[in-house]
């Protein structure tokens, strides 16, 4: 693969800085990586709503037409165990 860029945690900063880099035309590829299994969602809000409604629903940051579109390549469900001097990570399930 190209060097590209791994973005480790997909809340509010990991999807904004995605979004910075194609807004400012990098064109390498970019990962970015959540542990969590759903789209990136807004969670004050869902926090603040689930105290009231505890069948809210977590709205997304960002559809999934968002990622697709801007060729980011979020992996959901994944967590970082390490990342070694040499560059590479190690995730959770290989």
């Amino acid at each position: 693969m190209k060097n590209g860029v791994v973005i480790v945690g997909a809340g509010h900063a990991g999807v904004q800085a995605a979004a910075s880099l194609r807004e400012d035309g990098y064109d390498g590829p970019v990962i970015l990586v959540g542990d969590e299994n759903e789209l990136p969602y807004h969670k004050p809000p869902l926090s603040k709503t689930f105290i009231k409604d505890q069948e809210a629903k977590p709205q997304p940051l960002r559809g999934e037409a968002f990622y697709t579109g801007s060729t980011i390549d979020y992996r959901p469900g994944i967590r970082v165990d390490r990342i070694d001097a040499g560059r590479r990570l190690e995730l959770s399930g290989g």
